[in-house]
């Protein structure tokens, strides 16, 4: 077939398949070739509605078929109009004698686009099965988790999540219900449409219904691990539409334990500063009441048209302690016990209100929405020390308490304008502003007298952001097998910040930055396709690592952030090939004043540590993945195997320099239909020895086991799945810093056995809910 641009051909074809009595029907539609009878393109339809999109064409053969129906051929020409609604379709009945007609249809697991980002569908595979939208991430292709960064793309580094196309918050997440997930786009270059902030962007794309009337669903999964306990979370999601109204609610409780325990060694091995320290730590929480809950409603003014509210919160209560002992031995043995009892809650609230109108039938439209955002944290902490030093014990008693308040407001507006010949003109504009005021407090208690407030350690902090941003980007294509684009995105940023400590301290800051972006994609011959991307990003420190706030471990180790952290840029080049099942990507990117932590010597006290982010120099990295996918009738598989460099490069003198060297991660992921019994999912990956020139992390892997099995017309669904099961999700390292050298392992609650049960009740039609999560562009850093 030949193709043709969007504004001379047809981009869409939707309509309803019924038979003669006015009964919707099963089955598929394909776009298929009428030189060799091949699938272009096809989706599947179990209402009778049915929609095909980014055809291209100037002509296309629709088929309809069913074993309800007979086989169905329609051309379907272009017109004059791009989005083609053949309306009701009627189709003759098939002469089968069949007590049910069942279809059921799998769609890859994933999807590579021409830029080189990819789509993982998460809806009705293992990913499915996970109790939080981090759990769907650290088991999804590609991505992996960092004990500095948290979520990172390989060979790209941190990642920055949005939902439905704007940024959020690792605080929004939980306020997400993680069987409303339907997919996760990975995109390692984005464009200037998307927010300067981060490395890379992984995209959660929530469910859409497109369907009047009313469905539900109740989903409870339970868990347990010999390592933590047991943990279970019931989900409800419910969907209502008609006419031109459409509401969309949910909730979540979990409750249960968790727990994270860790090791870690300090040594200066000096003979004039001889000084060792073996921290043991177990933290073991309890989830007294985690809530989440979310209602959202649509008018849909015109066809093409609708206005939405949408308001998403959390409530968090956690309870738990944590056990931590501190060996000492330098000129005295000294042995320092602490044992928090946490008393800690968290408020969550988010609203969002969104216009989106579509202009005219090319494809130009106008998006305008607003989010608030709060968040509050509040706690009532007691520590028990217990200390023996030489011999001689000592106790005390520390109380503290404290709040941490965030509010973040957003406005933003898009506009596409299409130009004939499938060019595309993308203009927007955006005001982001963040607030934080937070306090703690710590009170020295004993029995006699009344509590002594501990000024060493109280701190107060007060930060202001403001982000005016706007971007231009211009897509076109040389030729019907060359599309390119380019843009430019702005950024204004301006910060005040005060902090308590070392007498009180007010910083004021303001800068601009501009970030280009170009990439081409070709389709060259024999199906072989190629691109070439480049973008300039900014990673901004979270908000929690410019708080000099301290989180108490024990009498000598507390973890602080650094006010006089700065942000980061990043230059990434990608050249990326694929080819029919597989595909090749490489790329570069150079990273001024990347941020990393250690373990800082205090200047006041030999035996004090700090747990501190601070600026490097600068880094240089290097990558590149092979990926294979297969798609049978009885196995769909993901496989990936990538390669990468990374050289963190000190003028400072800050961190001992080693010899960098090369790492691997390798995943795979797979699904098997076993006859019609049930489904197998084994997941497994492996990551290699990390070495960047710093740090050192050590290798982990996990391999995962799913058992589906459907039942009752797919009303229920049962999973049994086992986590980690040869316990190797570990985060074990070392540096060495100043002439301390530093040794840590850690250990999660990643080895699990769970049980989970859904069942779907209710029936659709058409609905045309949408709504996205506007404005919380500075979310990210709420950690």
């Amino acid at each position: 077939m030949q193709n043709y641009s969007n504004a001379q051909a047809i981009n869409s074809i939707t309509g309803n398949v019924i038979n003669s009595k006015n009964k919707v029907l099963l089955g598929n539609a394909l776009i298929i070739s009428p030189m060799d009878s091949t699938i272009v393109k096809g989706t599947s339809f179990f209402e009778g509605i049915f929609e095909l999109t980014d055809l291209k064409e100037k002509r296309v053969l629709l088929k309809l078929t069913s074993l309800e129906f007979v086989d169905t051929y329609i051309t379907v020409e272009y017109k004059g109009i791009s989005e083609i609604n053949l309306g009701n379709i009627i189709v003759a009945e098939a002469n089968n004698e069949l007590q049910e007609v069942v279809v059921i249809a799998k769609t890859p697991l994933v999807k590579e686009r021409a830029d080189g980002s990819i789509e993982v569908k998460v809806a009705n595979t293992t990913l499915a099965t996970s109790t939080s939208v981090i759990e769907i991430l650290s088991r999804s292709p590609s991505i992996v988790t960092d004990e500095d960064n948290g979520v990172e793309v390989f060979g790209k580094g941190a990642a920055v999540i949005y939902v439905n196309g704007i940024k959020v918050a690792n605080e929004r997440l939980s306020t997400l219900s993680p069987s409303n997930i339907e997919s996760i786009e990975i995109i390692s270059n984005p464009g200037p449409r998307y927010d300067a902030e981060g490395n890379a962007v992984i995209n959660i794309i929530t469910k859409r219904t497109m369907d009047e009337g009313s469905k539900g669903t109740v989903k409870n999964y339970y868990s347990y691990s010999g390592f933590a306990g047991y943990d279970n979370r019931t989900n409800v999601d419910y969907n209502y539409s008609k006419g031109k109204w459409s509401v969309n609610g949910n909730y979540g409780l979990l409750i249960g334990n968790d727990r994270w325990s860790w090791r870690t060694s300090r040594t200066r091995d000096t003979t004039e500063d001889f000084f060792m320290s073996d921290i043991k730590a177990d933290s073991r929480s309890k989830m007294e009441n985690f809530s989440n809950y979310g209602l959202g409603l649509q008018f849909n003014a015109t066809e093409n048209s609708y206005l939405s509210l949408e308001y998403n919160g959390a409530f968090e209560d956690l309870g738990g302690t944590r056990l931590s002992e501190n060996t000492i031995t330098d000129n005295e043995i000294g042995i320092y016990t602490s044992k928090l009892s946490r008393d800690d809650s968290t408020l969550k609230n988010t609203l969002n209100l969104n216009y989106y109108n579509k202009i005219d039938s090319l494809g130009s439209n106008l998006f305008v929405g607003g989010q608030f955002s709060g968040y509050n944290n509040d706690f009532d902490n007691d520590i028990d020390e217990s200390n023996s030093i030489d011999g001689i014990e000592s106790n005390g008693l520390i109380n503290n308490i404290g709040e941490n308040n965030i509010n973040i407001f957003s406005l933003q507006s898009d506009y596409t304008k299409a130009i004939e010949n499938s060019h595309l003109l993308e203009l927007g504009i955006k005001y982001g502003y963040v607030n934080i005021n937070s306090e703690t407090l710590f009170f020295d208690i004993d029995n006699i007298r009344a509590p002594v407030k501990n000024e060493v350690l109280s701190s107060n902090f007060e930060y202001d952001e403001k982000v005016p941003a706007a971007y231009i980007n211009y897509k076109g294509s040389i030729s019907d097998s060359v599309n390119y684009s380019f843009g430019l995105r702005t950024e204004l940023t301006d910060i005040k910040l005060f902090t308590s400590v070392d007498g009180g301290e007010i910083i004021e800051d303001n800068y601009i930055n501009f970030f280009p972006n170009a990439s081409i994609n070709a389709r060259l011959s024999g199906g072989l396709s190629a691109y070439l991307t480049y973008s300039s990003r900014i990673i901004r420190p979270p908000y929690n690592r410019l708080n000099p706030f301290v989180v108490y471990q024990d009498a000598f180790t507390s973890v602080r952030g650094n006010r006089d952290l700065q942000p980061s840029k990043v230059h990434s080049i990608e050249l990326g090939w694929a080819f029919k099942n597989w595909s090749l990507k490489t790329g570069y990117n150079y990273t001024i004043g990347p941020i990393t932590g250690g373990a800082f010597q205090s200047e006041d006290n030999p035996r004090e540590y700090i747990l501190q982010q601070v600026n490097v120099s600068k880094e240089h990295a290097l990558f590149a993945t092979l990926s294979k996918n297969i798609n049978l009738k009885w196995l769909k598989s993901i496989n990936n195997l990538s390669w990468s460099y990374n050289k963190l490069v000190d003028d400072t003198g800050t961190f001992d320099i080693s010899v960098s060297r090369p790492y691997y991660y390798a995943y795979s992921q797979n699904t098997f239909d076993i006859q019609d019994w049930f489904t197998l999912y084994v997941t497994a990956w492996y990551l290699s020895d990390m070495q960047d020139g710093i740090k050192l992390r050590k290798g982990q892997s996990s391999v995962n086991i799913g058992l589906e099995k459907k039942m009752f017309n797919n009303a229920f669904t049962f999973n049994l799945d086992f986590n980690d099961i040869f316990y190797d999700v570990m985060y074990d390292g070392g540096y060495r810093i100043g002439t301390t050298d530093v040794i840590y392992a850690n250990q999660l609650n990643t080895n699990y056995v769970r049980l989970s049960a859904s069942y779907n009740f209710g029936k659709l039609k058409e609905s045309k809910y949408n709504n996205k999560n506007v404005g919380e562009t500075e979310n990210k850093r709420v950690q």
